[in-house]
């Protein structure tokens, strides 16, 4: 696990500082577009170096007791959704946030009497997502452009179920949120899913001390998030707008180890701060890159005792 002893966190704080204004970028709102611009920019380097040692998916790697999981950990996202799409006896599918397409290709893969479709804000991931989907002849999958608080792409199709990865927590505002669950709630059949598996502000964020916070708030700030919702606020939008929360179940611990990984990484390369900052002005491909270490660095520290951030699954029912 993760050092407890404050003095690790507060000198890594101390150490970015010395890299990054963090005032600046604590207190800058992040829109739509820096959001694009972000992936844009890092799906095909950092993210591509970072499946050449973690397999393919971009989403975070969690342990967890399967066979098939013991060998690839990243399927341990997508296994978990199709357990829950089969019990369900579901067959039209939405991914929201699909990125490269990863887990919507996995399922297509494994289910092809099921129709499934993908949707992502950045139109460079729906690129890769069809050239794949082509390239391996997914009749079953389709991909489109869109944004998840709109929900217009394929808008004459109804679902049954509609799941996203480590995506919905870019609904970064209430008016975000509930326009998604809005639109999701018209497309759905009766009793249709939403099943967000995702990083959550924890509910004991006001408790924590000034250095957790402060590692919360630039972790979701490298991510390009304002403020991640916690799951009590999708409840309560769940509530409002006629779901049932049918499983809330928590990841945190199995998703630690892998961000501790990072976390130790980025610890030791804190030792070099001011190299580090020079490379980031006089580099550009490096400067890019830093908002991607600045996440590394943060984001377990804010999983650490579920202080900050807690990461887990949770479902949704449309009442019936």
């Amino acid at each position: 696990m993760l050092t407890t002893e404050h003095d690790w966190q507060a000198q890594d704080i101390t150490q970015l500082g010395k890299i990054y204004d963090i005032a600046s970028i604590t207190s800058t709102p992040v829109n739509t577009k820096d959001m694009q611009a972000y992936y844009n920019a890092t799906t095909e380097r950092d993210y591509r170096a970072l499946q050449f040692f973690k397999g393919p998916g971009l989403h975070s790697t969690l342990r967890w007791p399967a066979p098939i999981c013991q060998i690839a950990a990243t399927t341990v996202q997508p296994v978990m959704i199709l357990e829950r799409m089969a019990r369900l006896q579901c067959k039209r599918v939405l991914e929201v946030g699909c990125a490269q397409g990863f887990c919507t290709l996995f399922l297509a893969n494994v289910c092809p009497d099921v129709v499934f479709r993908g949707i992502d804000i950045v139109p460079r991931h729906i690129e890769i997502a069809t050239k794949y989907g082509l390239a391996k002849c997914f009749a079953n999958a389709q991909f489109a452009t869109c944004d998840a608080a709109v929900l217009d792409a394929f808008e004459n199709e109804t679902f049954d179920f509609i799941f996203a990865v480590e995506a919905l927590c870019h609904l970064d505002t209430p008016q975000k949120r509930n326009d998604f669950l809005t639109r999701a709630s018209k497309r759905l059949s009766k009793g249709g899913i939403v099943l967000m598996i995702d990083g959550f502000r924890s509910p004991a964020f006001a408790d924590a001390n000034t250095e957790q916070q402060l590692a919360m708030q630039l972790a979701e700030k490298a991510f390009r998030i304002n403020e991640m919702p916690s799951k009590n606020t999708w409840k309560q939008h769940a509530l409002d707008l006629d779901f049932d929360v049918v499983e809330d179940v928590d990841l945190t611990a199995e998703v630690l180890p892998f961000w501790e990984l990072g976390w130790r990484a980025a610890h030791f390369a804190l030792n070099f701060a001011y190299i580090l900052k020079y490379m980031s002005k006089c580099f550009r491909p490096t400067k890019k890159a830093m908002g991607n270490f600045l996440a590394v660095a943060t984001t377990a520290h804010a999983f650490q005792n579920r202080c900050t951030a807690e990461y887990g699954l949770l479902m949704l029912q449309k009442k019936i």
